[in-house]
């Protein structure tokens, strides 16, 4: 460590030696008029205290200097924080209402990911917690905001999933960006029990075990591996890396290495210090320099074509984001289009694919070995990557070599893409991404008062209010029809629009009849009437599902009721409760 020598703020020499060496001297340059000995007792307090290094302590020393140095405190120049009363606690409920040097802080969070790791500090190996929390855990109605965090005196409360009370927690900022330090002293209310357990450094995960965020171990065979290179978004160059999929009996997932790695398809390894983020819907494990990755020998573990084989995945399974994906899908539409890009032509086939699971579009950068006029093909795609729009999937294809035409289809039902419709609990609908081709079941809980008659303005589409589009201005627009209504399952609740077609069929009018009705009772009266007629009874919609940022919608083209008996009904209430 080196020593720092010079004038302390009083004028008199500084200290010639301290264990905290070029820390406070970088404190000291940015402070100049701070008192060494304060800033040594405020690393010390840091440290003893918090159990917080001083590494990461150092910036937040600064920042409270600066600010206590400022004339509005009122304060001697010259004294830092040290000698000063505790400040009173802060009660916060978003992160967005605390600043970079709040010590004392209160707030109500919900634990998103929590991992545990070693680290070493000044010569001692220490256990330290980190993760990420999220702020406004009981306010569905607000947008909530993550910071990541460290619990330096890692507490058993404190578990993936639990909503807790902090009181005594600090804030971090380092180069504009703050987390929050869970300190020794911060006391930890738990208000509800997270189910996820905190894993020890060096233990191993399942695949399907892997938290949201966060640094983990796992032990997998390499499914797929290949070098890939990342363009800058400035535009300043390339950065070389390498892709691919790891398997276990759980699951698959992607990783991305920053650094080179010497991996084979095939290969059982055990990786350790990986971060797992997020590409788009889909986690995707990082290995960086602290990731270790080593040779692992498991007689039992199963075999790289046994994995590949349960690691297949279905339409129902794709996620926007997913990369190297393997799936088996009939293609029942494809054409070819023409564009020009940057002064060159270029050439994208699409179109549309099916399994039993659902349906999906598929996209080619590549002619791929086979035409419209062989449809319907069965195909099985090896290493592809997934987008989605509004939450459908579509399947993107680079090259050629990435499809190999089958004989025949692994299922024996035949797909009509026209009616296939798979049949979908609207539980699942509601808490997953969008799906085309998919029917449920439900109760009618809600008809909207603007369901009927509507008018679209004849270039976007878009429905005109009083008369207007927003885009295009006042027009008289084209006539349509659409019934909003909200199905209920049997703990989540979709928003279904029913298009024109579904919408006459279930209400047995044509336009000339619905639009004449509309008028003798009057819109609202005729919109109570389908309440009258609908709510609290059971429906069966088919459609497609789309899912964005905000919402998800259900748009029907397919809208029937449900006849239930009553009686019968009753019956099987009284015999699951064995009520006579």
């Amino acid at each position: 460590m080196l020593a720092h020598e010079g004038k302390n703020a009083g004028g008199g020499p500084r200290m010639s030696s301290h264990p905290y060496g070029d820390h406070v001297a970088l404190v000291l340059d940015a402070c100049p008029e701070a008192s060494e000995a304060d800033v040594v007792a405020a690393f010390r307090q840091y440290e003893e205290e918090f159990l917080i290094p001083p590494q990461d302590s150092i910036h937040s020393i600064i920042r409270t200097l600066q600010v206590n140095a400022a004339p509005s405190s009122g304060a001697p120049a010259g004294r830092a924080s040290a000698g000063k009363a505790p400040r009173p606690m802060k009660s916060v409920e978003r992160f967005d209402q605390l600043s970079g040097d709040d010590q004392n802080v209160e707030i109500t969070v919900r634990i998103v990911s929590h991992n545990v790791r070693d680290q070493t500090v000044r010569g001692e190996q220490r256990t330290i917690a980190f993760g990420l929390l999220e702020d406004l855990p009981y306010d569905s109605a607000s947008p909530s905001t993550r910071w990541e965090y460290k619990d330096w005196a890692p507490k058993q409360e404190l578990r993936s999933g639990s909503i807790v009370r902090l009181e005594g927690a600090s804030v971090n900022e380092y180069q504009g960006r703050r987390s929050l330090n869970v300190n020794q002293s911060t006391r930890v209310v738990v208000l509800e029990e997270g189910s996820a357990p905190v894993v020890a450094p060096g233990e191993p995960l399942s695949i399907a075990d892997l938290p949201e965020a966060g640094t983990v171990c796992v032990v997998a065979r390499v499914l797929a591996v290949r070098p890939d290179v990342i363009h800058r978004r400035d535009g300043s160059g390339t950065i070389d890396v390498v892709r691919g999929r790891l398997a276990d009996g759980t699951g698959s997932v992607g990783f991305l290495s920053w650094e080179p790695v010497e991996l084979e398809v095939g290969q059982l390894v055990k990786v350790d210090g990986a971060t797992v983020r997020s590409f788009r819907d889909t986690p995707e494990l990082n290995f960086g320099r602290t990731t270790t990755i080593e040779a692992y020998h498991d007689a039992s573990f199963a075999s790289a074509d046994d994995l590949e084989s349960a690691s297949q995945l279905t339409i129902a399974g794709l996620r926007d984001g997913a990369r190297d994906v393997t799936c088996v899908v009939e293609v029942h539409e494809w054409q070819k289009r023409t564009f020009t890009r940057e002064g060159q032509e270029r050439h994208l086939w699409s179109g549309r694919v099916a399994d039993p699971s659902g349906q999906c579009r598929m996209s080619a950068w590549s002619e791929l070995p086979f035409t419209a006029d062989d449809l319907p093909v069965a195909v099985r795609l090896s290493g592809v990557r997934v987008r989605a729009w509004q939450g459908v999937p579509d399947i993107t294809v680079d090259e050629a070599k990435q499809v190999e035409v089958l004989k025949a289809t692994p299922w024996d039902a035949t797909i009509d893409l026209e009616n296939h419709a798979v049949e979908v609990a609207l539980d699942e609908l509601a808490n997953g991404s969008g799906r085309v081709g998919v029917a449920s079941e439900g109760y009618v809980v809600s008809v909207r008062d603007d369901s009927g008659l509507i008018y679209r303005c004849g270039e976007c589409r878009r429905v005109l209010r009083d008369g207007a589009c927003t885009d295009h201005g006042a027009q008289e627009g084209d006539e349509d029809v659409r019934l909003r209504l909200v199905v209920q399952g049997d703990a989540e609740s979709l928003s279904v629009f029913v298009g024109k077609d579904a919408a006459l069929t279930a209400l047995g009018l044509d336009m000339d009849r619905l639009r004449a009705v509309i008028e003798d009772e009057g819109a609202g009266a005729w919109v109570q009437s389908l309440r009258s007629r609908w709510l609290g009874g059971r429906v069966r919609i088919s459609g497609r599902l789309l899912v964005d940022d905000r919402s998800s919608m259900f748009m029907a083209d397919g809208f029937e009721s449900i006849e239930e008996d009553g009686g019968m009904i009753a019956t099987e209430a009284r015999a699951a409760w064995g009520v006579a």
